[in-house]
């Protein structure tokens, strides 16, 4: 017979919430969608850097978890403890104190208070105190490389977490491309040219010290897009050749739109049969045969057309169980082109989705506002939509769009003698952008068109 918990419910969740784990690190996923994050993460897993999988494997059994998979969240922690037997003192210290923080947790949320107790036993008997100065890097790597890895908009987190891990070992390699990578994040979600120099400093170094580091090598091409084409391209290449990381990949495309859009197609129809099972690579392969069919001649478009529409229906139909709602979108653009009302037949059947997370909801409201502005030329109609989705804190490349299209209308209301409607929309815009993460006033500028994605 299993012995009484010692603790009230109360006393548990009080200890539990002072621990340092994934489940109190506030990573920021969206709970109605964790299996885009896992999707991502499984190449995560199989791809990055060998000293990030105590961290990964966390991140996993989070999610799994956030899932209602407590099965699946023990094997990933199991995982974790086999790979943690592997490293070195103190980081294999620091990594057991979170692996059964985790365990603690997952048996609380099961309601096995016995079982979360001897866990949490478990832990202070590794470090009676947290204040232990030789766990403070490790604890702050594995809490870094969790944030890093989940959305750009943990960057500055990540960042902190780095710098302090580097303030006690700063000659650690593997703590400097955590901070280059946390760098990169924190410029892809703010687009601050300050973030950009520091990142490309700390990249540049990383692919010196780590050649075989792809990951690092897209993402300073990325930044090096608008400075320094000629290496930003060879560097593409480079990736595109040597690597198999998917997530390499698929950025290594979203990079080649500007230059070809051709050869991003290809790129990625040519990486999508190496991992099928990668669903932001049907995004960059959407997003590719968009731009393909924009910028082609007229002669051209009608078999572009043909082909993107082919190919993405036959995606939708293969793969009813990834996340691949813009692919689903972009799939009702290129049919709208034809047929408006099977588009809106699209956009109607993605509303009724219980599960769309806000960004999805977003990109929805854009496509819904392009509709109503090309197909059925109502721009009462289109600034409604753009508005629903400006509205929404996520400080995408589609509300950064649906900002330009708004201060568009207001520029067309001023120019026709419209101040209040003009300034209607100004003051929307004012207030929705106050509720961003992070807010600062350049949020409320006109920032232009952006070659790299967000996310």
């Amino acid at each position: 017979m299993m012995p009484a918990a010692k603790m009230s419910k109360e006393q548990l969740k009080e200890k539990l919430d002072a621990l340092q784990c994934h489940f109190t690190w506030n990573l920021g996923v969206n709970s109605n969608n964790p299996q885009h994050h896992l999707q991502r993460l499984d190449v995560d897993i199989r791809h990055m850097a060998h000293q990030n999988r105590v961290a990964l494997l966390g991140v996993q059994a989070y999610l799994h978890q956030l899932n209602n998979q407590s099965k699946e969240a023990l094997q990933s922690l199991q995982a974790a403890e086999e790979h943690n037997r592997e490293e070195e003192q103190p980081a294999s210290t620091a990594g057991s104190l979170i692996i059964y923080g985790n365990y603690a947790w997952i048996h609380y949320l099961q309601d096995s208070y016995q079982e979360a107790e001897t866990c949490l036993e478990r832990v202070q008997q590794l470090c009676p105190t947290l204040l232990d100065v030789q766990l403070i890097p490790h604890i702050q790597a594995l809490k870094g490389w969790s944030l890093v890895v989940i959305r750009a908009r943990n960057g500055e987190r990540a960042r902190e977490c780095f710098e302090l891990a580097l303030m006690f070992e700063p000659e650690n390699r593997s703590l400097r491309a955590g901070l280059g990578m946390a760098l990169y994040s924190s410029w892809k979600y703010s687009w601050q040219l300050d973030s950009a120099s520091e990142a490309i400093s700390y990249l540049e170094r990383i692919v010196d010290e780590q050649p075989n580091n792809y990951r690092a090598k897209i993402y300073l091409a990325g930044l090096l897009g608008h400075v320094d084409k000629e290496k930003a391209i060879g560097l593409i290449r480079e990736c595109v050749e040597e690597s198999s990381d998917p997530e390499v990949l698929k950025q290594s495309v979203m990079l080649w739109i500007p230059w070809s859009t051709q050869q991003a197609v290809e790129i990625a129809q040519r990486a999508l049969q190496q991992d099928p099972g990668y669903h932001l690579l049907y995004q960059a392969l959407a997003k590719s045969y968009k731009q393909h069919w924009i910028q082609a001649k007229q002669k051209d478009k009608g078999t572009i057309l043909d082909a993107a529409i082919s190919h993405l229906q036959q995606i939708v139909q293969n793969h009813p169980d990834l996340e691949i709602i813009p692919v689903k979108l972009q799939l009702a653009a290129f049919v709208g082109e034809r047929d408006p009302a099977e588009e809106e037949e699209i956009l109607r059947e993605l509303e009724q989705t219980d599960t769309l997370s806000p960004r999805h909801r977003q990109a929805l409201n854009r496509s819904w506002g392009m509709h109503f502005l090309y197909r059925r030329r109502s721009q009462d109609m289109a600034k409604a939509k753009f508005m629903d989705a400006y509205s929404i804190a996520e400080q995408t490349d589609e509300r950064r769009d649906c900002g330009r299209r708004l201060r568009k209308m207001a520029q067309v209301y001023r120019d026709k003698g419209n101040a209040n409607a003009a300034k209607a929309i100004y003051s929307f815009l004012h207030e929705a952008d106050q509720h961003l993460p992070g807010y600062c006033a350049v949020l409320t500028l006109d920032d232009g068109d952006h070659s790299y994605p967000t996310e």
